[in-house]
């Protein structure tokens, strides 16, 4: 690997979002260090590359277009992987808007401590139209986070993807050592998510460091469509849904004992049960969500909740204890008997 750091950019049908996305990536406080941007155009079906290249005409360093034909944000990720030229990754989506020293921050910061493997970025909202009343209560279901944000915690258990960058090395030993993803985050215009989740509760979980680091700075831009109430039910809904699966890499999970109540914890017609009857019990709530918007309704986005988690159990049946059982004693995992070691120093398989 070179040392540098490669931006790369996951698009779908993004040839309206992607100029102003590359512009502030062009007017970069320029690294000392080699940089380069990848556009992956995952299946897109619009001009996302042909205007991504002119836009990028003239541009301060290469600007490398990799068509990903296999659908969903988190096969674009990691073809982006597979083609970073570069140590450290930097991930911006196509309705990104990164501060001037963003990519000069990103690579300083990751350089200066050999133990981070992964950091996260301030994420503040730009609005197409006026702010709905109810955002700022869900703001965390669209990827911000404030600097508010940061004074409730210090430590991370895992890191959102927009803005997010890792270290090369970090990701490539956890695939070496029998890591791979269960999720394929978003998948067109389907409401999933989780990708960026298990990815860097895997990277925690093996012993390296993640932060948030409040130098980062990005804005998200949050267009008219994805600022209306149904929209969020079914955000909700769907991101519940896609993830059951990171119930393996709860805190309970990866560290609990073995006993007749733990292993109640691995079957998953039990914790469909347990959903099941946690929404029959709410039976005013579930009327309010089956015969109306029930807009600025904290019950009813609960119930849409509950209503995903329900799916995601049904569609993941069987995988849902394999995955239980396989984080807790996954070989890239981090044993309490090495946490005295830095990731570095173990020898990768």
């Amino acid at each position: 690997m070179e040392q540098g750091i490669s931006i790369i950019i996951c698009s779908h049908n993004g040839e309206l979002r992607i100029p102003t996305t590359l512009s502030h990536l062009r007017a970069q406080t320029t690294p000392s260090v080699p940089w380069e941007v990848v556009l992956i155009d995952n299946a897109s079906e619009d001009d996302t590359t042909k205007v991504a290249v002119s836009s990028w005409a003239d541009g301060p360093v290469p600007l490398r277009v990799v068509n990903e034909a296999k659908l969903g944000l988190q096969h674009a990720r990691e073809r982006g992987l597979r083609e970073a030229k570069y140590d450290f990754l930097g991930f911006v989506d196509d309705d990104n808007w990164v501060a001037q020293d963003w990519v000069l921050v990103a690579h300083d910061t990751l350089a200066s401590d050999p133990a981070l493997g992964a950091e996260g970025s301030v994420c503040d909202p730009v609005f197409e139209v006026p702010k709905p009343k109810w955002f700022d209560g869900f703001h965390s279901s669209y990827a911000i986070l404030t600097d508010s944000d940061l004074v409730r915690y210090r430590e991370p258990e895992y890191l959102s993807g927009a803005g997010l960058c890792l270290r090369k090395y970090a990701w490539t030993q956890l695939i070496h050592q029998g890591f791979h993803s269960s999720m394929t985050d978003r998948f067109g215009a389907q409401l999933s998510g989780g990708g960026d989740t298990e990815l860097t509760s895997a990277i925690r979980l093996a012993g390296w460091k993640i932060r948030v680091e409040p130098r980062l700075r990005l804005k998200h831009f949050m267009p008219a469509e994805r600022l209306t109430w149904s929209y969020l039910r079914r955000l909700q809904r769907g991101y519940t849904a896609s993830q059951v699966l990171l119930d393996a890499y709860s805190p309970h999970s990866v560290s609990m004992t073995l006993g007749f109540k733990q292993w109640l914890g691995h079957v998953w017609w039990c914790q469909l049960a347990s959903s099941v009857l946690k929404l029959v019990r709410r039976p005013n709530a579930l009327f309010v969500t089956l015969t109306s918007s029930g807009e600025h309704r904290q019950d009813v986005i609960e119930i849409e909740r509950l209503y995903g988690r329900i799916l995601g159990m049904l569609r993941v049946k069987r995988r849902y204890g394999t995955l239980r059982r396989h984080v807790r004693h996954a070989p890239w995992r981090l044993r309490r008997s090495e946490e005295s070691t830095s990731p570095r120093d173990r020898t990768s398989v």
